[in-house]
């Protein structure tokens, strides 16, 4: 299915859950994480897709202790378990050093060339380990999410995911430790890191978006545009715009294809852009707006709505092609990366919904001409799980207790069985989708 939607790389991130001194043994969970995906870098690659993996070094085990470099102990641990992986993981195409989010330090003097330092020493372990390797260095955040005074400063804090946050809540910065960056700041670090830059390998890879912001625009840390164009005359670089397809904990039918294709064209008229991610924690549902993104990667002058009714039709055949309009119609919850192209009043919703509930429930899969996971068929009826999830919410009376309980189910349920859940966001979101057309300020508007 990647290879068909018009992917050339597969990436997924190796989370603080498998970074943790017990894979040092690689037994159990460890070891089967590494054989899958040796099994799946070994597939990839005779599709002619590379692999990616993509991991925050100092970010440890599932309560998410943040390792301080300026701890003897703690640097010994991070180069440790990333030689670790990196050996393991030696088939990989593209190695990703992200920041942090989580992860970063402020302690002991940590800052921004913190950063920067860690992540020349584990270039150099990563291509002993992996010679072939592509190095691809994140700037995620204002930037480098996490470092130094990007992160919040919570007094006498030891590391601890737990300390941290309940710092945070007690100086009430927002509810957020980290986009504390200001454009200041930005030029500061990346002013830095461009002088270290020559010092990466030539066919690095440097992740900078358009703008220090969550939705990568020029809020918070301000316009990355100067550095972006400035980076790509000395490496290639690449788009981690998270929220251009999805954001996180939103899981349920998108249409942000204006987005998506106005996004790539806006990368490519600002600097050479080498490559783009498409983001999604809901890979079984979202396959719209993944069809979209690889597309507009090849071609961002295409009509994002031909797009639309061409994916419909591939799956559902052409009799299905008006799929691709009522499908905005899904594009009314707020949420990350919520930039909604017209407005719809409940009753146009309703209807719409209605429509597509007609469409779904005729459509044959047997005739799908694209490979989607887990099958055709599923995802006809996800699709129309939904379609009536939003048909009622849109309708009279709906019960909305009943369907905050039924999405969580459906979606979110995984959140019940995490042996740490980072933060409410789950339940919020599970709220926020239970009470969608509760009042004309829920439903979209034109932006």
């Amino acid at each position: 299915m990647v290879k068909a939607f018009g992917f050339t790389c597969f990436e997924y991130w190796l989370v603080p859950d498998l970074f943790e001194p017990e894979a040092l043994e690689n037994k159990g969970k460890f070891r089967a994480f590494a054989s899958t995906m040796q099994d799946v870098t070994n597939l990839a690659h005779k599709k002619g897709l590379q692999v990616k993996y993509a991991l925050a070094p100092n970010c440890i085990g599932h309560d998410w202790y943040f390792a301080c470099p300026g701890i003897s102990k703690d640097k010994e641990l991070i180069l440790k378990l990333w030689r670790h992986w990196a050996k393991l993981l030696n088939q990989t195409d593209i190695v990703g050093i992200f920041p942090g989010d989580p992860g970063g330090c402020n302690r002991n003097g940590c800052d921004h060339n913190t950063f920067i330092d860690l992540t020349l020493e584990l270039t150099d372990i990563t291509l002993q380990e992996n010679p072939r390797a592509i190095i691809d260095i994140g700037t995620w955040g204002t930037p480098f999410s996490g470092w130094g005074n990007d992160m919040c400063d919570v007094q006498d804090w030891d590391g601890s995911w737990e300390g941290l946050t309940n710092g945070v809540k007690e100086i009430n910065v927002a509810g957020c430790h980290i986009w504390n960056g200001t454009p200041d700041r930005a030029k500061v670090a990346m002013s830095d890191f461009i002088k270290r830059l020559p010092e990466f390998p030539k066919n690095a890879v440097v992740g900078i978006n358009l703008g220090f912001s969550p939705d990568a625009d020029a809020t918070v840390g301000g316009d990355a545009r100067e550095y972006v164009r400035e980076i790509a005359r000395l490496r290639r670089i690449s788009s981690w715009d998270y929220s251009v397809c999805e954001g996180e904990l939103v899981v349920y039918p998108h249409w942000r294809l204006p987005r998506i294709f106005s996004r790539r064209r806006e990368e490519l008229a600002a600097a050479p852009y080498y490559g783009t991610m498409s983001y999604t924690m809901s890979p079984k549902l979202s396959h719209l707006c993944m069809y979209a993104a690889g597309q507009a990667a090849i071609n961002p002058d295409r009509d994002p709505d031909e797009v639309s009714s061409e994916f419909f039709g591939l799956v559902f055949g052409d009799e299905h092609k008006q799929l691709g309009e009522l499908f905005e119609a899904f594009e009314v919850v707020k949420g990350w990366g919520y930039y909604p192209r017209r407005n719809w009043s409940n009753q146009q919703a309703h209807n719409a919904y209605l429509k597509i509930i007609e469409h779904l429930e005729a459509a044959d899969t047997t005739s799908c001409k694209l490979p989607l996971f887990p099958s055709p068929e599923q995802y006809r009826k996800d699709l129309l799980w939904f379609a009536r999830i939003f048909s009622e919410l849109s309708g009279q009376n709906p019960d909305r207790d009943r369907i905050e309980k039924q999405y969580w189910n459906k979606t979110l349920e995984i959140y019940d069985h995490i042996p740490m859940s980072a933060d409410q966001r789950a339940h919020e979101s599970a709220q926020r989708f239970a009470n969608i057309f509760a009042n004309s300020s829920e439903c979209a508007s034109w932006l």
